[in-house]
This record gives C-alpha cells, structure tokens and sequence, in this order.
C-alpha cells in the first residue's frame, strides 16, 4: 500500500492532481474541499493516500489531513459506498462536520450531502458512529470538544479501546472543575480505567 505520496505538485484540476515523486507522476483523486486547500503548481506537497485495486486497474486517491483518510476508510468500509462515493461525501461535508451530524444523528445534514438518502443516512450513524469514536451526546463548546478529542486520542495511543477511553473521560468531566486543562483531564481520566 501506498501510504502517501511526498513531491512536486505538478498539475492540479477539481478533483484530481498529478504528484511528481522522484521522476514517477501519480495521478490521485482529491476530494473538492482539498482542492481548495492546495499550494500552486510547482510546489511541495504531502497527500495522504489509498489505493484502490478493481478488475480494470488501479486508483489513487489523496487527502491532504490523515483524519480525513481514516473517515474515508471508514466510509468505504460501508457495503454500497464505494471510493468515488465517499470522495463526493467529503466533498461536500468537512470531516468534523460529518462526524458530528453523525454523533448527533442529525438526518438532515446527511441527506443534504449529494448521494446520500436516508436508508444510507441511517446507515451511517448505525455502522460508524462507534468507529470513528462520535456518539449520540449534547452540545459541548468548541474548545472543550477539542480538549476532549484530544484526550480521547491520547488514551487511545496509550494502549485502552476507544470505548473505555470515552466512558474515562465522560466520568472525568463530571469531577474537572469547569475550566480544566487537557493534562488535568488527561490523569484524572486514567482514574477510571
């Protein structure tokens, strides 16, 4: 597997980019939100990468953040949603903002995503609301959402499932005083597992 690709940004167009790697150009396809993001043409570059094997050859598709990878596999791993299709989802949905209409179940925001009905909506908050660690929750401010996702991340790195990790910092927010640091969270979070 071709975990990402370092090199010359040679071409770039909606949806797809040509990567110079050591003389070898690789065509990759690009979600629409990552266009948007890319350096010029001639530039250095870093993109993130899957590849794809189907009976007629081969794709490579880039993300130039590996969270964005990771939710793509996940979104591939659905029966019905193939490469192409989660492409079009991210497109059209940031990561976060997927991740969190799933945690919230939020139907609306899924189905107004081109491709997505609502069987597939329902789909989705069903099979990967465990997976990519959302979970059906009240509203959290912005920077505590990020201190939280943070110190879910460093208890998973630590060696616990991400289903202890969160029942651990859930029981630790109860006992944090209101404003907390990541670090305080972080140990009084390793009280509970």
């Amino acid at each position: 597997m071709i975990s990402y690709l370092k090199g010359t940004l040679r071409h770039k167009s909606p949806g797809f980019i040509l990567i110079e790697v050591g003389g070898v150009g690789f065509a990759v396809n690009l979600s629409l939100a990552d266009f948007e993001d890319l350096p010029p043409e001639g530039e250095k570059i870093k993109v993130y990468t899957y590849l794809h094997l189907k009976e007629n050859g081969l794709s490579l598709y880039g993300f130039l953040k590996e969270e964005e990878r990771e939710l793509f596999l996940h979104l591939i791993s659905l029966s019905n949603i193939g490469p192409k299709s989660a492409l079009r989802i991210l497109s059209k949905s940031s990561p976060s903002q997927l991740k969190r209409a799933i945690g919230k179940a939020d139907l609306s925001a899924l189905t107004r995503i081109p491709g997505i009905g609502k069987k597939t909506a329902q789909r989705l908050i069903l099979e990967l609301r465990e997976k990519i660690g959302v979970e059906e929750e009240k509203e959290v401010e912005s920077g505590k959402e990020e201190m939280i996702r943070d110190a879910l991340s460093a208890l998973v790195n630590l060696g616990y499932t991400r289903t202890e990790a969160r029942e651990a910092v859930k029981k630790a927010l109860k006992v944090c005083p209101e404003k907390t640091d990541l670090t305080r969270l972080i140990k009084e979070s390793l009280k509970y597992i």
